[in-house]
C-alpha cells in the first residue's frame, strides 16, 4: 500500500495506522463522543468513510479550515468535494452525517405533541436545518388546530442578505395544506445577528395580515443562526410595535 506521497508503507506503518483507527472506535464506544476533541469527533467520522487511510490530518486540515465539525458538515457538497484528501463519495458521506442528526431531531420535535408546549425542541431543529445556511431563506411550519405538526416547507430563498418572501406564494402554500390552522415563520440570518430589521418586521406585519385573511394565525416568528435566535411573540412584537432596544431572554 502507499502513502499519500507515493511511498510504500511498510507493513508496521500499515499495523500503527490500523491500531489507531481501533483505538478511536474503542473510545466511542466508550464514552460517546463527550470525550472527544473536535478533530477526533472529525477523524472517528472520516474512518467509517475512508479506509485504511490514515485521516487524522484531513481532519484537522478540515477544522483548520472551517472552525468547527458542525461547519464542516454544512459545507456545499461541491466544496468538501475539491478539499484536498476528500472526494466525491466521502463527501457525500459526510454530508448524510450532518442531514442524520437533523433528521432525528425533527423526529424528535415533531413526535413531542403540541409543539408550542415543547419551544426549544423546535427552536434547536430550525437552528439546526437553517442557521448554517449562506443565503436567507424562509420556512414556514404548518400546525392543525391542536397546535400538533403537520408538516414544514422552504417558500422562499434569496441572497446571503435578503429575501424575496412573496404573499402571495405563501397564501396558495396555506390553501394547499388543508389541515393547518396556524404556522410558525422561521427565517435565518446568515450575518449570525438575530435582531430583526426594519424590513423584517414590515415583512413579518404583511406575511400575518395575508395569512389572517386566509384563516390562518402566525403563532411566531423566529430568526435564528447557528447560535441564536430571537422571538417575535416572546418579544411581543406580532402586533409590531418596533422596540430594536430589547435582548433575547
Amino acid at each position: 500500500m502507499k502513502s499519500a506521497d507515493g511511498k510504500l508503507k511498510s507493513n508496521n506503518e500499515m499495523s500503527a495506522n490500523a491500531g489507531h483507527r481501533q483505538r478511536v472506535r474503542e473510545r466511542f464506544v466508550l464514552n460517546g463522543f463527550g470525550g472527544m476533541y473536535p478533530h477526533e469527533v472529525l477523524e472517528a467520522l472520516l474512518i467509517l468513510l475512508i479506509p485504511r487511510k490514515d485521516v487524522k490530518m484531513l481532519a484537522k486540515n478540515l477544522l483548520a479550515a472551517f472552525h468547527t465539525v458542525s461547519e464542516v458538515l454544512a459545507q456545499p457538497l461541491e466544496i468538501l468535494e475539491n478539499f484536498p484528501g476528500l472526494g466525491h463519495n466521502s463527501a457525500i458521506g459526510l454530508k448524510m452525517f450532518g442531514a442524520v442528526g437533523e433528521f432525528c431531531l425533527g423526529e424528535k420535535c415533531f413526535r413531542a405533541g403540541q409543539v408550542m408546549n415543547t419551544p426549544e425542541l423546535i427552536i434547536n431543529f430550525v437552528r439546526m436545518k437553517m442557521g448554517l445556511m449562506r443565503h436567507e431563506c424562509y420556512m414556514l411550519i404548518f400546525l392543525n388546530s391542536e397546535k400538533h405538526f403537520v408538516e414544514y416547507r422552504v417558500i422562499a430563498e434569496g441572497t446571503n442578505d435578503c429575501v424575496f418572501a412573496y404573499v402571495r406564494n405563501i397564501v396558495e402554500v396555506m390553501v394547499m395544506s388543508r389541515e393547518c390552522r396556524s404556522v410558525i415563520l422561521v427565517h435565518n440570518h446568515p450575518s449570525g445577528i438575530c435582531m430583526p430589521s426594519q424590513h423584517d418586521i414590515d415583512a413579518t406585519k404583511r406575511i400575518k395580515s395575508a395569512l389572517e385573511s386566509a384563516g390562518v394565525d402566525m403563532l411566531d416568528h423566529l430568526i435564528v443562526t447557528h447560535d441564536d435566535y430571537f422571538s417575535f411573540a416572546s418579544h411581543n412584537m406580532l402586533g409590531f410595535q418596533k422596540n430594536m432596544e430589547m435582548k433575547n431572554e
